[in-house]
């Protein structure tokens, strides 16, 4: 009979498992790539034992060590699955060590709910979780134990010894132990409120000693969230819930047994109760759009461009999405052609504004790495690097690495090659670039690093002064046989319908090396400039095709103008040519 009802219990969780995992590598596989970019693990004994040194240690070096593993395909899902179901196992332990006969998996599901809600944010620490389940571990050990003495002086001990290994959860299990002895009676119970002094003890003094900066960090679960930001109230959930279980196991634990009729309506109505604070959960606490900037950005960082402009068809109003597509055609050497094959917004959507945060700094460094402007490049990953909320960026370290190699600055580049070394999953891209280290002849021999190099200004662009397009065109000078550099001038002018300084531009470099031919954007913006001057089209070869589109577009403008239609124009042009800078140039 006990077999068969530990044989339930094991399928319950196999089937929590299954389904979490489901769920998490359907909906959030992006997710778990991005979160991998935000912590990075060195495997050395100087890095652990360091780690190891400061308060929550032994949970952020194992936690950091399972997120490394993100980067492979179904590894984030199932170890975040893991996670969130031996959460739910170690409760439902717990709470039969209070209550025996209480039947309360259901309930054991709350933890595994709540914490799932911290985890569809990318500000939350795993290292949050593996601290949550030390905490059940230790609390389902101390309360085995039969002898108020000797308990009493394990609860003192594993306060300390949470805050050594786990951080901020040394207070949670202080007050669970608190209200655990008092619930249940102990003799001499009331010196159970040392536990919560001690708890005050220990936090006020590892402010006081700077270990933690804020009480924030040292008393709640804030202490796995981003140090710089303010959670949400979600975060505290998991925390409440343990109280709850703890709470409900004692009033269950002297229930009589009821009907198994009575028995599957109540199970049932937990289950119902928590799907519908998962489902709550879910639509509150998902967000769809960051999943889809999180898909992007794992295209950009494995050079995936054609997927990027599949997912990035039809309208877009997003500008990191409009960025990715731009940045995917500028490496595919198409921006200047097929620009206007997608939905543009405007320059924000070429160079998005700076908003110091880790993700818009990265794709600036993308951005800028792919335009030649590689100072600006470095600077966007030095802001991306700082402002990370884990270790490191491997992906900003990996851009360090080839800035520093195209500078010549090879101790800097040696420091960096040093610590992905010093990992698993980027070992072998740090071997593979330590044959640059002071080799300038094998620098100037890559297809990367010697193109970018060849194209580096006599002078520090790494404020951007003068501006981008100003920039670019002083990249063009300086190698008369750049031609992206004034494709991607021209394609800024265009986005800011600044069509002076496009016909500037055009008229300085059109018949160069520069830009021997204009794109099809380019002569659709040559005819926009002298509509009414055929002669101005023929000294920049304006294609027929071109002259021949631009005759139908103006005859059906002026047919919809006519017709007093002119707030139907913009659609029934779409079809035809919103592809076209006239389309945009008028419309958007």
């Amino acid at each position: 009979m006990k077999l068969l009802i530990k044989i339930k219990y094991l399928i319950f969780w196999l089937v929590v498992y299954s389904v979490l995992y489901a769920y998490l590598q359907t909906c959030c596989e992006y997710h778990f790539y991005f979160i991998e970019q935000n912590q990075l693990f060195q495997n050395t004994w100087f890095y652990v034992a360091e780690h190891l040194s400061q308060p929550g240690g032994l949970a952020l070096i194992c936690s950091e060590f399972l997120v490394q593993f993100f980067l492979l395909p179904y590894a984030g899902a199932a170890i975040t699955a893991a996670l969130l179901t031996i959460a739910g196992g170690l409760t439902f332990l717990l709470v039969k060590r209070i209550a025996p006969k209480a039947d309360c998996l259901a309930l054991c599901l709350l933890p595994v709910v709540t914490l799932l809600f911290m985890h569809f944010n990318f500000n939350y620490l795993p290292y949050g979780t593996v601290a949550y389940l030390l905490t059940l571990l230790v609390l389902y050990a101390v309360v085995h134990i039969q002898g108020f003495t000797v308990r009493f002086i394990a609860h003192l001990l594993s306060v300390m010894l949470l805050f050594c290994l786990a951080g901020p959860v040394f207070m949670l299990y202080a007050l669970i132990a608190t209200v655990y002895e008092l619930l249940f009676q102990s003799p001499r119970r009331y010196l159970v409120i040392l536990l919560l002094g001690e708890g005050v003890l220990i936090g006020a003094l590892s402010v006081y000693f700077a270990i933690n900066g804020e009480y924030r960090l040292a008393f709640l679960p804030d202490g796995y969230y981003h140090t710089k930001l303010i959670p949400h109230s979600v975060i505290y959930y998991s925390w409440c819930s343990l109280l709850l279980i703890v709470l409900s196991a004692y009033f269950l634990q002297n229930r009589k047994p009821v009907s198994r009729k009575r028995l599957l309506v109540e199970t049932s109505f937990f289950l119902i109760a928590v799907a519908a604070l998962l489902h709550w959960g879910i639509t509150t606490f998902s967000n769809k759009q960051a999943e889809i900037v999180k898909r992007l950005d794992y295209y950009s960082r494995t050079e995936q461009w054609d997927q990027i402009l599949q997912h990035c068809q039809g309208s877009l109003s997003n500008y990191l999405h409009i960025c990715h597509v731009n940045l995917a055609l500028m490496q595919k050497g198409e921006l200047g052609d097929k620009m206007f094959s997608y939905d543009q917004r405007g320059p924000e959507g070429m160079v998005i504004n700076w908003n110091k945060t880790t993700s818009v700094s990265v794709l600036l460094s993308d951005i800028y790495f792919a335009m030649n402007l590689v100072a600006p490049a470095q600077e966007m990953a030095f802001e991306a690097y700082i402002s990370v909320i884990g270790e490191g960026n491997p992906r900003i370290l990996k851009r360090l690495v080839q800035t520093n190699l195209i500078y010549g600055a090879y101790p800097v580049a040696e420091k960096y090659i040093s610590i992905l070394e010093n990992t698993v999953c980027y070992r072998d891209w740090a071997k593979a670039h330590r044959r640059f280290l002071y080799r300038d002849d094998e620098v100037a021999n890559d297809p990367l690093l010697g193109a970018k190099q060849r194209l580096l200004m006599p002078v520090s662009t790494l404020s951007l002064l003068k501006g981008i397009d100003i920039e670019l065109q002083h990249l063009a000078e300086n190698n008369p046989s750049d031609h992206t550099s004034i494709v991607y001038a021209g394609a800024l002018y265009l986005l800011l319908k600044d069509v002076q300084a496009f016909q500037s531009l055009i008229e300085q470099y059109f018949g160069t090396s520069a830009l021997p031919s204009l794109p099809v954007p380019f002569q659709e913006a040559v005819i926009l400039l002298a509509e009414n001057t055929p002669a101005y089209w023929e000294r920049f070869r304006i294609a027929n095709e071109v002259v021949q589109r631009f005759s139908e577009y103006k005859k059906q403008v002026l047919a919809g103008s006519r017709k007093g239609n002119a707030n139907a124009l913009p659609g029934s042009l779409l079809r035809s040519f919103g592809n076209t800078y006239w389309f945009y140039y008028m419309f958007k």
